[in-house]
């Protein structure tokens, strides 16, 4: 008998995503995404669905190894053990490492596409223009490419461990931006002085991250992650 990859055992990025969308309405109290957007704080709303999803994601990943290893061979019992020990953030397996990697780059960039669509912001995933991809394209890829003044580029990371230096290129275009999803442990004045030497021009981080790093008051390429809709529509509209 075949046994199903893990990966092919895990739902959708964007289902895993719904169900953290219904579970914050929920405890918010609120109708819709658009009515959340407009009542609370868009950086904390933006902060809390990441988590939120990334916790269904790691529940749903361990559900799927134990249930991989059970069908390999081993016990109920056997098979807990081992997903506790893959599964301890030191010894992930390759396989699960690039799965929770790619996923996790995927849900970032739908968070902020719905959180933009709600404050009717139109935005697309980007396609390949000037030898770069961003990551996020508002209105569209057809305006980026023919006229790229009215146009923004965003290029999305969840934390700065990640490769952020590739995404220097989004500045290529007129109105590029690089937003931090996460309000990132790793972040200090160091690493925001590095960002603008390599380039970084117009860089949007969690508001409680800014808040906390009083450093940042020297350096006006840093924004509030709460100020990005009202910074795009200046540009789109």
């Amino acid at each position: 008998m075949t046994v199903k990859p893990i990966k092919e055992r895990l739902p959708p990025t964007r289902n895993i995503l719904e169900q953290a969308i219904e579970e914050i309405l929920k405890e918010y109290k609120v109708e819709s995404l658009s009515e959340l957007v407009e009542r609370f704080n868009v950086s904390d709303i933006v902060v809390k669905l990441e988590k939120k999803a990334n916790k269904i994601y790691r529940d749903l990943e361990r559900q799927a190894v134990k249930s991989y290893l059970i069908d390999k061979g081993l016990s109920p019992k056997d098979a807990e053990k081992i997903t506790e020990l893959i599964l301890h953030e030191n010894n992930l397996t390759k396989e699960i490492s690039n799965i929770r990697r790619a996923r996790a780059g995927k849900t970032v960039e739908e968070i902020l596409m719905r959180i933009l669509r709600a404050h009717n912001i139109p935005c697309e995933r980007g396609r390949k223009i000037r030898n770069y991809r961003p990551d996020v394209v508002i209105p569209d890829n057809a305006t980026l490419s023919t006229k790229p003044e009215k146009a923004v580029a965003i290029a999305v990371k969840r934390t700065l461990r990640e490769r952020w230096a590739e995404d220097i290129d989004v500045f290529r275009f007129p109105h590029g931006m690089f937003v931090l999803i996460t309000p990132d442990p790793n972040f200090n004045e160091g690493k925001a002085q590095d960002m603008i030497n390599r380039g970084m021009k117009e860089i949007y981080i969690p508001d409680e991250l800014y808040e906390s790093s009083p450093f940042l008051n020297k350096y006006p390429e840093f924004k509030k992650l709460s100020s990005l809709p009202s910074q795009i529509r200046k540009i789109i509209e």
